[in-house]
């Protein structure tokens, strides 16, 4: 009976490398992310110091994620194989097999999720310092371009995250940010 029970709580072993898996994807692994962003030109795109001083880091976090992404993947679909046959399905136990694909894109899924949550915060505390440097530029009458004021902007705001991350505060100043309503008063009058 003891076998059967210590069985039984290793079933839920794959449900804590799923839980796990998403820590990694949000919290160590969405440098892959910004990495990939900061290459293709995005301004609110913020990578860590470490990680641009050090780019074979990024390299290993993303052999990480295939890694990670392969035992949490296999040990559900071990579990999946192992419940076919407990329940007396065991010619088609290996057929469970398959659900090794299934579980790959639930991965993939969570870590797409992951990514579009990021896109979002980021780009909203992007767009509020993107709004305070148009409006610094308008108050002082400087005649600028779109295009110059996105740099100042990203210019700005990589100093800023930057201060943040050497204080300690990087999250919290980013979700600060993204969910602040103070906003240039000019911008909202109609002229």
């Amino acid at each position: 009976m003891e076998l059967n029970t210590l069985v039984d709580y290793c079933f839920w072993a794959p449900v804590l490398l799923w839980v796990g898996l998403h820590f990694w994807f949000r919290n160590v692994s969405y440098t892959v992310f910004m990495k990939k962003q900061l290459n293709r030109g995005e301004k609110w795109a913020y990578v860590y110091n470490g990680y641009v001083k050090h780019p074979a880091r990024v390299s290993f976090l993303r052999f990480c994620d295939v890694l990670f992404t392969l035992v949490a993947s296999t040990a559900t679909a071990l579990m999946v194989v192992w419940s076919m046959q407990k329940f007396g399905l065991g010619k088609n136990a290996y057929y469970g097999f398959l659900s090794l694909l299934l579980f790959f894109g639930v991965a993939h899924l969570m870590k797409r999720r992951t990514e579009l949550k990021l896109t979002d915060l980021f780009q909203s505390a992007f767009y509020l310092e993107y709004r305070w440097v148009n409006y610094d530029i308008q108050r002082k009458g400087i005649a600028m371009s779109d295009e110059n004021v996105r740099d100042r902007a990203g210019l700005s705001f990589a100093h800023k995250l930057r201060n943040a991350e050497n204080h300690g505060v990087f999250w919290r100043y980013v979700k600060a940010m993204a969910a602040s309503k103070k906003v240039p008063p000019e911008m909202f009058e109609v002229y």
